[in-house]
C-alpha cells in the first residue's frame, strides 16, 4: 500500500516510517500540517494523522482527505483523549483511532486490516483492470491512461453498481478543482475509447456506472 503518514515527532516519525516499510509498503512521511495538507491526493491507499501538528490541524486535513475520496482509509494516532474530539473525528470519518503512546505493532495490525487483498478486477473475460497500479490489461496488452484516466477508471471499478455523480468525479479525479459537466463528459469519452466494449453506462446524465 501507498501510505501518508502525518506526525510532528520527529523520532516518532521516522520509528513508524521504518517499521511499516519493513512490511514492504511505501510511505511519504510529513511534519507539519500545512505541508501535508497540500500533498493530499487519492494516489494513497492509507492516511496515518496526528491531531495536534503545527499550522493545520488533523482534524482538518482528516477533512480534506473525505472530500477527495470518501472510501480512503484514515488511522488517527493522538495522545488527546477528549472524547468530543475524538467523536469528532469519527463524524468526519477516521476508520481508527489509536492512543498515543502505543506499540508499534498495535498499528501494523491496524494497517494490514485495510491492506487491499483483490487488486486485480476483470471487467471481461479478456479485460482486468489493477486497482494497485491502476493498469488496465486488454488481450494481454497495457492501455496506456492518462492520469486522470486512471483515477476515473479506478473510482468506477471501485464503487461497481453504483452510480458515480459529477461531484464524486471532480473531487476524485480532479482532487476537487471545479470543472464543467462537458469537460467531465469529455474525459468518459476519451475513456470509452480506450475500452473495446461499452462497459461505462451513464444514468440519466446524472453520473456514471461500471455494471460488475
Amino acid at each position: 500500500m501507498k501510505i501518508f503518514l502525518l506526525e510532528d515527532d520527529y523520532s516518532l516519525n521516522e520509528a513508524i516510517k521504518e517499521i511499516i516499510q519493513l512490511e514492504n509498503h511505501s510511505v511519504e512521511n510529513f511534519y507539519d500540517g500545512e505541508t501535508a495538507f497540500s500533498k493530499i491526493s487519492n494516489d494513497f491507499d492509507l492516511y496515518i494523522l496526528d491531531i495536534n501538528i503545527p499550522n493545520i490541524n488533523g482534524l482538518e486535513i482528516l477533512k480534506q482527505i473525505k472530500q477527495i475520496n470518501l472510501k480512503t482509509k484514515v488511522i488517527i494516532i493522538s495522545a488527546n483523549i477528549n472524547i468530543d474530539l475524538i467523536r469528532e473525528a469519527y463524524t468526519l470519518g477516521c476508520d481508527d483511532y489509536i492512543k498515543k503512546p502505543f506499540n508499534i505493532e498495535e498499528l501494523l495490525f491496524k494497517i494490514n486490516r485495510y491492506e487491499k487483498k483483490d487488486t486485480i478486477i476483470y471487467l471481461d473475460i479478456n479485460i482486468t483492470f489493477n486497482t494497485i497500479s491502476k493498469e488496465l490489461i486488454i488481450n494481454n496488452k497495457t492501455v496506456e491512461l492518462t492520469k486522470n484516466e486512471k483515477n476515473l477508471l479506478f473510482l468506477l471499478v471501485d464503487n461497481l453498481n453504483n452510480k458515480i455523480s459529477y461531484d464524486q468525479i471532480e473531487n476524485f479525479v480532479y482532487e476537487g478543482t471545479s470543472k464543467t459537466s462537458d469537460a467531465i463528459r469529455s474525459l468518459v469519452k476519451r475513456l470509452r475509447k480506450k475500452l473495446p466494449k461499452d462497459l461505462i453506462s451513464n444514468s440519466l446524465d446524472e453520473g456514471y456506472y461500471i455494471k460488475a
